[in-house]
């Protein structure tokens, strides 16, 4: 039985397109700004050779001083990691429920344990006000729990703990892997590309000091590498790369334990630690939101 984000309460796929919407501003916005910067040294340096080249500098350098006021005013990184770290707990909420673990326990009157869910998704709700300006209200017409997550409860011990398995363990980890290799590439890629810049750098003043009059983009060169450093340290390739790989293979030990679940109480511990596991994650989204 395969879940679509849409299986999950309305809150989750808010709180989701609302973190990726300021992601991608975010990012938008670092990206334009350190293109801006490179160009502008351009114009700067060729002010001589370039025909109105001072009138272009300043242009560009006014449009990176808006892009700074509007990342500062806006703070979509806040809004990114905010609406990441509520979408996480109500997804780490959404599989205790299914999976009748703590505190989600069966009862006589699920109607107890749905209220139960509900209130939490509420306080959830009230701790982050300052996201609610950003969920879209197109994604508050679904239910806060769902028929697929009543159906999977539904289900016997032994079903619930293989949709566990496929549906969240071999998925983060799944997830967590391949995260794992992007970033080790990336920080790779960009390694190269400094240690590329830095030899140009080199070459150039060697050059300069031969040919004093000729004029090379090395000051532009000195800012892509800035830039480089500057946007590897957003991006945090490799530690995430580290953490992701950690993580990855932790989710693998975990899942071996789910071979000795035989009961509904030892499923309920056996979720009740894989969620904290993946809770250790978005702890740090948590954090990253107030910082």
């Amino acid at each position: 039985m395969e879940l679509t984000p849409n299986d999950f309460p309305e809150l989750y796929d808010a709180a989701n397109c609302a973190s990726l919407n300021a992601q991608n501003y975010h990012l938008m916005i670092i990206k334009a700004y350190l293109t801006l910067l490179v160009t502008g040294s351009v114009f700067t340096m060729y002010s001589d050779e370039i025909e109105n080249a001072p009138s272009f500098a300043i242009g560009i350098f006014l449009m990176t001083l808006l892009l700074s006021v509007l990342q500062a005013y806006k703070r979509f990184d806040k809004i990114w990691y905010n609406g990441r770290a509520v979408a996480e707990s109500i997804k780490t909420r959404s599989w205790r429920y299914m999976m009748k673990a703590e505190p989600y326990q069966d009862v006589d009157d699920i109607n107890i344990v749905r209220a139960q869910f509900r209130s939490e998704l509420k306080e959830i709700l009230k701790e982050n006000k300052d996201l609610g300006d950003n969920l879209n209200p197109t994604k508050g017409l679904g239910e806060s729990v769902t028929d697929k997550m009543n159906l999977i409860r539904s289900l016997d011990m032994e079903e619930r703990l293989n949709i566990y398995r496929k549906e969240r363990i071999d998925d983060q980890r799944k997830w967590y892997a391949r995260k794992a290799g992007i970033n080790k590439r990336w920080a790779t890629t960009w390694f190269c590309c400094v240690i590329v810049a830095h030899a140009f750098i080199i070459a150039f003043l060697i050059y300069k000091i031969t040919h004093p009059k000729l004029v090379l983009p090395t000051d532009a060169l000195i800012v892509i590498v800035g830039g480089i450093i500057t946007w590897t340290q957003v991006k945090k390739y490799h530690e995430l790369s580290t953490v992701y790989m950690l993580t990855a293979r932790e989710i693998g030990i975990i899942k071996g334990d789910s071979e000795e679940v035989k009961t509904e109480s030892q499923l309920s511990d056996f979720v009740k630690d894989a969620e904290n596991a993946f809770s250790r994650e978005h702890t740090q989204w948590f954090a990253r939101k107030d910082s």
